[in-house]
């Protein structure tokens, strides 16, 4: 037995648009958001961050200076491009082990260093 096939429901009416089109951000009407609280461990996240796009930063000087690709960095290193990337842009904190796996591709020497914060 065949069923009957019945209309599909009314559509909506469409709300209407202001006259003049312009959006509610550009006359003036958004919610500002208040600025971000400083959360517990926010300080430690931030220094993290900041030491991974160092390592990320010295990293892509090093390889643009060898001139390699991240391709080809990665062929040497024996990871893969995307990691490289990730590396680079400072999305993940690399180990020692890794960043001298790079820097022996890289034909150079892995440097660590510290020194005295200056004195205010």
């Amino acid at each position: 037995m065949m069923q009957k096939r019945t209309a599909p429901p009314a559509r909506q009416p469409r709300r209407p648009r202001p006259a003049d089109r312009t959006s509610s951000f550009q006359r003036g009407e958004h919610v500002r958001r208040p600025p971000p609280r400083a959360t517990p461990g926010a300080l430690d996240r931030y220094e993290r961050t900041l030491t991974a796009i160092m390592a990320g930063s010295a990293v892509r000087a090093a390889r643009r200076h060898a001139g390699l690709s991240q391709a080809e960095l990665a062929r040497r290193a024996r990871t893969t491009q995307p990691s490289i990337a990730r590396l680079e842009h400072g999305h993940v904190s690399p180990t020692i082990i890794s960043l001298d796996r790079i820097a022996r591709a890289l034909d150079a020497q892995l440097l660590i260093d510290f020194e005295p914060l200056s004195d205010p």
